[in-house]
């Protein structure tokens, strides 16, 4: 198909007019080589507009007609026939008249048109439909000349921006060609002094080489070179070396002529001996002309996989690449940092546990059936979907793992609060609630506290919920309600952030704080209104400080380390010992491991050991007589233990067989995560100081789980240990589980097992199945864990739900009765009086009554008849009243004894019997001041 230009329409060409399509391809004059070109169209009237708007069909019927004109005869031409069509230009001619109508009446208006077209008459137009047309073409133009405004007004703009761009694009290539100029000419500066250098050298061994070949013998060079018409080479000739110095980069070859023995056997030609010089040495410096350079083109990163390898520096094989044939996973989409990712549905799947565990403690309120599978249902609902999203390693980010850590710290401070949301029941809160009653009444600090006498030195906690129940007015019972969940999730905050700063992990920090809800205590004890769960933020805090001091050198950082071992002295002296011993364990694996030694590492350790020397030696003198009881108890069970004896005084609370089994589980499992990160930080020669301490403090963790079969008291000490020591065991397990650590090793290439290299901890755990499988084993031990704490924890398993009175049941003894018995003690016996009873009643006695508890009472109660050793011992114990309960009577004892320092612990088989309870009605110097049918008070002697 031959090819040309075709004119188109512009509006306000040249011509003043629209150009037409044509079906005639002409050629131009000054081009005729350029093919067959459209020849541009004759203008045409208004009616032609407006009747045929469109120059692709005008051009259909005009091609019709000239081959009608082809067919006529042709008429005779004139001399403006002759012409050219090019330069004919255009006629004015009548158009013929219809066939049906008179041929010679005037037609009602001309066209203009290209000539050949025959004459044709066109009809009247009626007036008004001529006015519409008028209006429409009028209105046709407005709308193309502002069409053809706005064209010009973009074209001017986009003509604006290219000479913008092109300025721009000018001022940049300037700059580059002055940059390019510059290296330029120092590229060849240096290349000048190189090729001088190479130019000298080539010199050199040029006359050398003419002094040696001088040597061997001018005549013979001479004659050889005269036989080939050559021009003989002598000392005193002239090499010219014609190279490119600007090349210092190329070997400089140099063909010698050499003096020719007579010719031998298997001997060279002339002229094949080659001597090289190597111009430069192998220091030198390259200069790489600039030109030279290619252009760096876009970077790609390359992923190198981690290939565990062994001693001997050989490696194994690497895992093959993916399949190039499945379809790659889509990217996740780039996380924000504030990106919740599923926190908000798992805890809300978390808080229909929280649900679960209220209904049954409603159910057990009424003693229903179904209130205990109702209960481990719900705890299992609000722990355990927090636990599988932890390990998923699918989560947003910090954000997110805090939020879930925080919401399951929350959800669980619920279920503790919902066991008895009106009032306190357990002993120690009773206790600290009146510490902290007595303080909001007088508003002095250090007031005695006849119920806990060492609380009246560390007066952290009532402070801080005296002070709340005065600013806002709530009663003290709320305001310790708020002051120990606040407390509470604090701790658990500062917990996250210590791992989460040494791991740089979330999932790390998130799964060790997870696995630390499952210690004995966490759930009631840590969270009740205690002075140690207000001393245990101000714990963590300091070692949060600590370590930013180590790592960060922060002067700041030390002096919030100081303070918050010295608020924690103050609140608790438990915590505050375990603070310095935390604090020299993080110091001595410093110095052990880290090269060079810092021995300013033993400041805060040392600090703190003197403040809270100094605290108990000038304040607090009477903690350690507090103290010595149950430690000299520990001390004589190990002695009776390891020489084969026995006392009442030694015998621990029995325990489940179903009990020990899952407690024993969850423990077998954080010691095979022990050991294999144990391990791998032997096999890697790990130097983290952190992670050693987290070593040395499970093996503590292990031997304290020991204490709880040592006596009686040494259920509620291993508790007690494990708020501290479950802290390191936690971070380990935390990091076997997220990191992936190898619990049974992969056989290396030589065979062996447990001498293969271990993989480094911070490889990334793989996914697929072997994630799967990790996240439900992972989930399942901690779930275990967590059962085993509520089942071993606190409270007793007997008592985990509220219900009806239970003798010896701690918080499933207080009741209606008791409250009212000590109600009446404080009201008109008058405060500060020698009351005795079992373990209940001294302490509402003590709490709710004001009097002063005596706790050594149990063989009065025990006794059969009244006799000159039971009136010694009240002598003894300046024994004023007596509360006698009914309904130790009727029940056996929950924790395995009445009363808290009972001589027949974990012995009795049978409940009391009315003699022992009612001997006190016949005794004529004991008289009966109250009775309200289930709790008696008896004033043993005269006024």
């Amino acid at each position: 198909m031959a090819t040309g230009r075709y004119s188109v329409r512009r509006p306000g060409s040249e011509q003043g007019g629209r150009r037409m399509l044509t079906g005639q391809p002409s050629p131009e004059p000054e081009d005729p080589d350029s093919g067959p070109v459209l020849r541009p169209a004759s203008p045409v009237t208004s009616i032609q507009q407006f009747e045929s708007p469109d120059d692709a069909a005008e051009a259909q019927p005009m091609a019709d007609q000239r081959s009608a004109d082809q067919r006529s005869p042709e008429p005779s031409k004139t001399p403006d026939d002759a012409r050219p069509d090019a330069a004919r230009g255009t006629a004015r001619v009548r158009p013929p008249a219809p066939a049906e109508g008179d041929a010679s009446r005037t037609a009602a208006a001309d066209i203009q048109t290209t000539s050949g077209v025959p004459k044709a008459q066109i009809p009247s137009v009626p007036p008004a439909e001529a006015a519409r047309a008028e209006a429409a073409r009028a209105e046709a133009a407005r709308a193309e000349a502002a069409r053809a405004e706005a064209a010009r007004a973009e074209a001017a703009r986009a003509e604006a921006a290219r000479a913008e761009a092109a300025r721009a694009e000018a001022a940049r290539g300037q700059e580059a060609a002055a940059a390019a100029a510059d290296a330029k000419a120092k590229a060849d500066a240096k290349a000048r002094a190189m090729g001088d250098a190479i130019a000298k050298a080539k010199a050199d061994a040029v006359a050398k080489a003419k002094a040696d070949a001088t040597a061997k013998g001018d005549a013979t060079a001479k004659g050889d070179a005269t036989a080939k018409g050559d021009v003989p080479a002598s000392a005193e000739d002239t090499v010219v070396l014609r190279g490119k110095p600007s090349s210092p980069e190329d070997t400089v070859v140099l063909r010698l002529p050499t003096p020719q023995p007579p010719k031998k056997a298997g001997a060279k030609a002339p002229g094949e001996e080659t001597a090289v010089i190597v111009p430069r040495a192998h220091d030198d410096t390259v200069v790489i002309p600039a030109h030279r350079v290619a252009r760096p083109t876009d970077v790609a990163t390359a992923i190198i996989p981690v290939v565990p390898g062994r001693r001997d520096g050989q490696r194994t094989e690497a895992a093959p690449p993916p399949d190039p044939g499945r379809a790659p996973k889509p990217a996740r989409a780039r996380r924000e940092p504030l990106d919740l990712g599923h926190a908000p549905a798992v805890l809300t799947i978390s808080a229909l546990g929280v649900l679960m565990v209220a209904l049954a403690y409603a159910g057990g309120r009424v003693s229903t059936g179904n209130a205990q599978f109702a209960y481990w249902v719900g705890q299992v609902v609000v722990f355990t979907p927090v636990v599988v999203r932890l390990l998923s390693r699918r989560m947003a980010g910090v954000a997110e793992s805090f939020v879930l850590v925080m919401g399951l710290a929350l959800n669980q401070y619920l279920l503790k609060w919902m066991y008895s949301p009106d009032q306190f029941r357990f002993p120690d809160e009773l206790q600290h609630w009146l510490a902290t009653t007595i303080i909001a009444e007088s508003g002095v600090l250090f007031q005695p506290n006849p119920a806990l006498p060492p609380a009246e030195h560390f007066p952290g906690l009532a402070e801080l919920g005296a002070a709340v129940a005065a600013m806002t007015g709530i009663p003290v019972t709320a305001a310790g309600v708020i002051v120990a969940g606040v407390a509470h999730l604090v701790f658990v905050g500062l917990f996250f952030a210590v791992v989460l700063r040494a791991s740089n992990s979330p999932a790390v920090a998130g799964v060790a704080c997870a696995t630390y809800a499952t210690a004995l205590h966490y759930l009631f004890f840590n969270s009740m209104f205690l002075y140690q769960t207000a001393a245990l933020p101000f714990f963590m805090l300091t070692v949060w400080a600590v370590r930013r001091w180590r790592t960060d050198g922060g002067r700041q950082f030390a002096w919030v380390a100081v303070l918050s071992m010295v608020l924690t002295t103050v609140s608790h002296h438990v915590t505050a010992f375990a603070l310095v011993a935390t604090l020299l364990l993080l110091a001595v694996a410093e110095l052990i491991t880290e090269r060079p030694r810092r021995w300013n590492a033993l400041l805060m350790p040392a600090a703190a050991a003197a403040v809270v020397a100094a605290w108990i030696l000038l304040v607090a003198t009477d903690v350690l007589g507090y103290l010595e009881d149950p430690v000299d108890q520990v001390i004589r069970t190990v002695s009776q233990v390891l020489s084969g004896e026995s006392d009442a005084a030694s015998a621990s609370a029995p325990v489940s067989i179903g009990q020990l089994a899952v407690q024993g589980a969850g423990l077998l499992g954080l010691l095979v995560l022990y050991v294999a990160v144990t391990r791998d930080m032997l096999q890697r020669h790990d130097r983290d100081w952190w992670r050693w301490a987290a070593v040395a403090g499970g093996l503590i963790f292990f031997a304290g789980n020991g204490v709880r079969f040592l006596g009686q008291n040494g259920p509620e000490i291993a508790g007690r240990l494990s708020t501290f020591t479950y802290i390191p065991i936690s971070i380990l397990a935390a990091i076997g589980l997220v990191r992936g650590v190898q619990l049974i090793p992969a056989k290396d290439a030589d065979g062996h097992r447990w001498r293969a290299a271990a993989p480094a901890i911070d490889v990334v755990m793989p996914g697929g199945w072997n994630l799967y499988s990790r996240v439900a084993a992972g989930s399942a031990m901690i779930t275990l864990l967590m059962i085993g704490a509520r089942a071993g924890g606190w409270p007793p398993i007997a008592s985990l739900l509220p219900g009806p009175y239970l003798a010896g049941g701690y918080e499933r003894s207080v009741d209606a009765p008791g409250l009212e018995a000590a109600e009446w003690q404080r009201t008109v016996l008058g405060h500060g009086n020698r009351v005795g009873g079992d373990a209940t009643s001294v302490s509402l006695a003590s709490t709710y009554g004001r009097q002063d508890p005596v706790r050594e009472v149990g063989p009065l109660y025990y006794a059969d008849s009244w006799g000159l050793e039971q009136e010694d011992l009240v002598e003894r114990l300046h024994l004023r009243y007596l509360v006698v309960d009914r309904r130790l009577g009727t029940q056996l004892p929950e924790s395995g004894a009445y009363f808290e320092m009972d001589p027949r612990s974990g012995q009795i088989t049978s409940p009391m019997t009315e003699t022992q309870l009612g001997k006190f009605d016949t005794l004529t110097d004991v008289d009966r001041l109250y009775d309200n049918g289930t709790v008696r008070v008896y004033r043993m002697g005269d006024e």
